[in-house]
């Protein structure tokens, strides 16, 4: 509690300052690619504190390649919120309009074109209209239409084949790479190749999977490298690991992306712009806004060079 309380003071002071030359009820007005935002050198920084970064996040910020929305999950209260450029401006934080305030919504992610967002969530998937059980959740989909966004589709359930399922990125062909937790303990890598409007029956990455926890997979655009989260031990509670595909379709050993981007603390839910530019990151690290780590599973959302991938890319002989 004595954490949460920090992070609760600080950002109010945070916050406070940001609002002095705009107006009592409004964020600072933001414009520019990623928000306006000074772009970050090696050196993994907080992105947007106060504006996205509120200690309440749990996810990545995922942009469309147009560079004009921005899509990420919070915790307090849970739902996939959402901003956007609209007249050269970009709006505040807002609850996704397909988001059911009854239940609880997670996890966004985005298709390669931007017209596509997966998310998890514990809202019913059968008319009787019950809840999942508390801690499961399954994955839904939903279009980009002319008017908005389309009504939630239930992925079959050969996607949400266990307790607790969340995605971690879509392939340039369609292929969904995500999570699942089979049991109470299990949490491992799989990946589901698209079949027309549904998917594959999924199969484990098995090269990439431990013993330990392993989650949030991001699949770079050319498919030649994969990143992703696991507790198999590291520097912190979580690491981000990066791993290689050869040119027989194999992934390389997985290699733990080390302390310019891990950090004593949880690292999770990593992901690559369109532009290939940066590389975005959730972590409860203690920052400006918060002295000590986060709790509770939220954290900050941070970005750095995407040239830290570079370093670890097998070199040709």
């Amino acid at each position: 509690m004595k954490y949460k309380a920090n992070c609760v003071t600080i950002l109010i002071s945070f916050l406070l300052a940001n609002l002095a030359n705009a107006g009592q009820n409004e964020l600072p007005i933001l414009t520019g690619p990623y928000l306006g935002q000074k772009p970050p050198g090696t050196t993994p920084e907080l992105f947007a504190p106060g504006i996205v970064s509120s200690c309440k996040e749990h996810s990545a910020a995922m942009f469309t390649p147009d560079g004009n929305e921005v899509w990420f999950g919070r915790l307090s209260p849970v739902a996939v919120y959402h901003m956007k450029v609209i007249d050269g401006k970009w709006t505040d934080p807002r609850v996704a309009s397909f988001c059911d305030t009854s239940t609880r919504s997670l996890y966004p992610v985005l298709s390669h074109d931007g017209d596509r967002v997966f998310f998890s969530s514990d809202r019913p998937i059968d008319q009787r209209g019950e809840r999942l059980p508390r801690g499961d959740y399954h994955l839904w989909v939903v279009d980009r239409t002319a008017s908005g966004w389309s009504e939630p589709r239930h992925l079959d359930d050969r996607v949400n084949f266990g307790r607790r399922q969340s995605c971690g990125s879509v392939a340039p062909n369609g292929d969904l790479y995500f999570i699942s937790h089979i049991d109470q303990q299990s949490m491992n890598l799989f990946y589901s190749k698209t079949v027309g409007d549904t998917y594959s029956h999924p199969e484990e990455l098995t090269e990439l999977n431990s013993p330990s926890p392993d989650h949030c997979p991001f699949v770079a655009p050319d498919g030649s490298y994969l990143i992703f989260s696991s507790f198999r031990g590291g520097l912190g509670r979580s690491d981000l690991f990066i791993s290689f595909r050869d040119e027989n379709g194999c992934w390389s050993k997985a290699e733990n992306m080390g302390p310019t981007v891990n950090s004593a603390f949880k690292d999770e839910y990593p992901y690559v712009t369109p532009d290939g530019k940066y590389l975005f990151f959730n972590s409860n690290r203690p920052s400006i806004l918060n002295q000590g780590p986060i709790a509770d599973g939220s954290g900050n959302i941070y970005w750095v060079d995407a040239q830290i991938i570079e370093v670890f890319r097998p070199q040709s002989e």
